[in-house]
Formats: C-alpha cells, structure tokens, sequence
C-alpha cells in the first residue's frame, strides 16, 4: 500500500508546508471518521434510530451529516464542558471539581503541562483534539471504544423499551392472543406478539413526544455532551455506566409489570367470572365464548390505562437517559 501511495503523495511531502497540510489533512479525516462511529453506535441500536425498516444507507448518512457539523464544533464542545466543571466560575478548573470518573484524565494532562503540584488546569490545556493513534492497530482499538459508548446508549433506552415487549407477551398469554400462534402459524414470523409490538409502537411514540424535548432529540443531545468530557480518541465505558445498564434491565421488568399489571389482574377476575359460569351454567361452552369476552376486555382496560402507562414510560424513559448521560459524561 505504501508503494502504491507515495508516487502520490510525494507532490506534498516534498516540501514542508505539503506535509503539513497533508498531516493536517489525516487528522482531520480520523477526527471525522471517530466521530462518526460514536454517533453510529446510536444510530445501530437506538430507538427509532435503529429501527430495521430505516434503510442502512439512510443510517449512514445521518451519522456522516451529523458527525460533519459535529466535528468543526468540537473545540467549542469541550469548553462548554470545561465552564460546567468549573464550579466557582474562577476560570479554571481544580483537582477539587473533578468527578472521580474523570480524575484520570484530569492528572493525565496534569502531568502533560507539567502542574501535577499545582493541580488546576487552564482552559488551553483541556483539550478537545487530543494526540490521535500513529497505528492502523491503535486506530482500530479506539475506533471500537468509541462506537460501543455510541451503542452503550443506544443500548441502554432499547432496554427500557423492551420491557414493552414482554408486557404485550404477559398480555397475550393471558387474553388468550397468544394462541394465534397455534391456528396460524404465520403469526410466529412476527418480531414478538402481536400487543407486545402495539406496545413497543406506543412506547416509541411515548419517547418521541416525550417533554421536554422529543426522545430522539434528548438522545442526540446526550451523545454530543459526551464530547464535553470525552474527547475525540479518548472514549471509554466506566463501570458506574456497566453497572446501570444492568439497572436498567431491572427497571425495564418493572416497567412491564406496570404496564401490564391492570390487565392481568383483570383477566384474573374474568377467569375466575368464567371458572364459575362453567360450573353454573355447564350448557355455555367457557372455551369458545371466552375468547371474544377477553379480547373486548382486554381493549377495554388497555384504552383506559393508555394515559397512566405513557406516563410511566415517560417517567423510566426520562430517568434512564439522565442516568445514562451523568454516567457517560459525569457532568453535574
């Protein structure tokens, strides 16, 4: 490869201002292309964003355009975090205002300015462009920290999501929908149950509405402020953010409880009003008749619970992205 490049390059490397503009040239464009990949690790499992119906190519291009008006704002970005660490406004930030996840960092450059005695930084030495890698091997190491933060995420609101999923399948296991699957088995084809995919829908459009800002929105906006404290290069999982994501898994399943709670105790009393029909009134087929009685009942509750559970949504959707951007960016 390198043969095939310098008769190429050999027009700018010649003189010294060809080689600076052609280094230039480089980082920018490994500035630009981690950047992307950040914001692709969103776009691969977020909602909405990573939804399947949305071509490859579109997902493409959305995180080509936003990484392209990102990376010029990058200096910018990180002094907007540096004015948020700066707790007393003095101008400079401290050992003292430094949150534990970032003290690394912080001593690191500390030690880069010669001032680990001193133990404050101006904001010049906060850079937002650090040292990029010199190698394809080191490239590829922090290419794949800097998409799994994106997909961290992503990852972290699906799961809450999700948990709508399993309401729905509770649901039908109860309503009796779920045996749709044995008079037709076209229905196992369908990605989860078929109330399990009408709640995912009205989650999704729970989060897209949400205040104050709609979801998506709030998600883009939280990938970004992780630039504020993690700059291009310097991308990396904590383990408070390994650890919530796994608080999130709970939270989900209370989610789906809540949502479905109303229902299943519904369809309680109704199989307990059937269990007594049948021994009261042995002409009535229960099986038969019960199904459409469940169904009507089932759209009944789920009409009336409609308000309480897009609230509850809203509620562990706003908590989970908050939780989610404190423990990426360890802003306070």
């Amino acid at each position: 490869m390198s043969a095939l490049l310098d008769p190429l390059l050999a027009p700018f490397t010649a003189e010294p201002a060809g080689r600076m503009l052609l280094g230039w040239g480089i980082s920018q464009f490994m500035t630009f292309t981690l950047v992307m990949l950040r914001i692709a690790g969103l776009m691969t499992i977020g909602p909405l964003y990573g939804n399947r119906t949305i071509p490859m190519r579109a997902k493409a291009l959305l995180a080509m355009s936003v990484a392209a008006l990102l990376t010029p704002t990058l200096p910018y970005v990180a002094s907007v975090g540096f004015t948020r660490l700066d707790l007393n406004g003095d101008g400079r930030i401290e050992r003292s205002e430094v949150p534990e996840p970032l003290s690394e960092r912080f001593e690191r450059r500390l030690a880069d300015v010669g001032r680990t005695s001193a133990g404050w930084l101006h904001p010049s030495e906060w850079p937002a462009l650090p040292r990029l890698p010199g190698n394809i091997a080191d490239f590829a190491k922090i290419a794949a920290t800097e998409f799994s933060l994106g997909l961290a995420l992503g990852l972290g609101v699906a799961t809450l999501l999700s948990g709508l999923q399993f309401a729905g399948e509770m649901i039908d296991q109860q309503t009796g929908i779920a045996l749709s699957e044995v008079f037709n088995p076209g229905f196992e084809e369908l990605d989860g149950s078929v109330t399990g995919r009408f709640l995912f829908l009205f989650g999704t459009i729970a989060f897209l509405t949400m205040p104050p800002l709609d979801g998506h929105l709030v998600l883009m906006s939280a990938i970004v402020e992780t630039f504020q404290t993690m700059p291009v290069a310097e991308a990396s999982l904590t383990e408070p953010t390994i650890d919530l994501l796994s608080e999130l898994v709970h939270v989900s399943l209370v989610l789906a409880l809540q949502v479905a709670a109303p229902i299943l105790a519904t369809m309680s009393l109704v199989a307990l009003s059937m269990g007594f029909l049948g021994h009261t009134v042995p002409q009535v087929n229960v099986f038969i008749n019960g199904f459409p009685i469940r169904a009507a009942i089932n759209l009944g509750v789920l009409a009336l619970t409609f308000s309480g559970a897009a609230a509850a949504v809203v509620e562990a959707l706003t908590v989970g992205i908050d939780g989610l951007r404190h423990s990426l960016t360890a802003l306070p």
